[in-house]
């Protein structure tokens, strides 16, 4: 099961491989993402009817995307975009069989049971909003500038974010350094933050500042919307949870305002869970 899984993560490396003209960032990432689906499929990973969904959600992103559409055709593009995401994500469309790779672990003994799956599909969505919905960075010397801004601010975003954690009871100090450490640290950059990030930032965040144009007030209700949404998605964890999500997602979302950079969110975003997972209990206390 984890060969569709290693070809998903190829495809989205490859995003950023090379130069913008690059064979791998122009046409490899597609083929890599083709074998994803065949041995998903081989593998039981998807039923046919997964195809269905994620060609519909492919047809909606190319459609947002193109230039030579309509207003009207790019906003029902739009709304079908965030429907079928928002579907993918909360995995609520039959067709998909998410392998456990991680049942109910104790990071410490104090820790709630850590659960985790490799989501194709909530995978497949920030794949296709990167490659065809945002830019990307293309270049050494814009990497430097993304991470040289980027790692003040993330800095003090995990500052606050884990402060909190710390003063609500959600975590306690405990550094370690679990078993599942490589499988942990390569599942959440390449499939959680990146899906994340794609969706909350790349998408609704940008989008939203681009509908209520350059004003000042715009771009920050943008980021709160965005931010909100986020705070909702994460409900399952519990209405704490989601007061800390909320919170997180206005830190990344403003490094992604004054980046302009998708990558400066996602790293963010990763950095945050990494110091999360290695210094303090994950994913949270367990109370009485």
């Amino acid at each position: 099961m984890a060969v569709p899984f290693m070809f998903l993560a190829a495809a989205i490396v490859s995003l950023w491989a090379g130069g913008e003209t690059s064979f791998l960032r122009r046409r490899g990432w597609f083929w890599f993402w083709a074998l994803a689906l065949l041995t998903g499929l081989q593998t039981r990973v998807l039923d046919p009817l997964a195809f269905l969904w994620i060609a519909g959600f492919a047809a909606a992103a190319c459609g947002f995307a193109s230039a030579s559409a309509h207003r009207g055709a790019r906003l029902a593009a739009a709304a079908a975009v965030l429907l079928l995401a928002a579907a993918l994500m909360l995995h609520r469309l039959p067709g998909f069989h998410n392998p456990r790779v991680l049942d109910a672990v104790r990071f410490t003994p104090d820790a709630v049971p850590f659960t985790l799956y490799l989501n194709f599909d909530k995978v497949v969505v920030g794949l296709l909003l990167l490659r065809w919905c945002h830019p990307r960075i293309g270049s050494f010397a814009e990497w430097r500038t993304m991470l040289a801004a980027t790692a003040p601010r993330a800095l003090g975003v995990m500052a606050v974010v884990l402060g909190v954690s710390l003063v609500t009871g959600y975590v306690r100090w405990a550094p370690k350094v679990p078993a599942a450490t490589a499988l942990w640290l390569g599942v959440n950059l390449l499939f959680t933050c990146m899906a994340e990030e794609a969706v909350f930032r790349g998408f609704v965040q940008a989008q939203l500042q681009r509908l209520w144009g350059p004003s000042v007030a715009g771009r920050w209700f943008a980021l709160v919307v965005a931010a909100a949404l986020f705070g909702l998605a994460h409900a399952a964890g519990g209405a704490v949870y989601v007061f800390l999500a909320t919170i997180a997602g206005l830190g990344y979302g403003w490094i992604y305002l004054r980046t302009g950079r998708i990558e400066a969110s996602i790293l963010a975003h990763f950095a945050l869970n990494t110091v999360h997972f290695f210094a303090f209990t994950y994913p949270a206390l367990q109370h009485p």
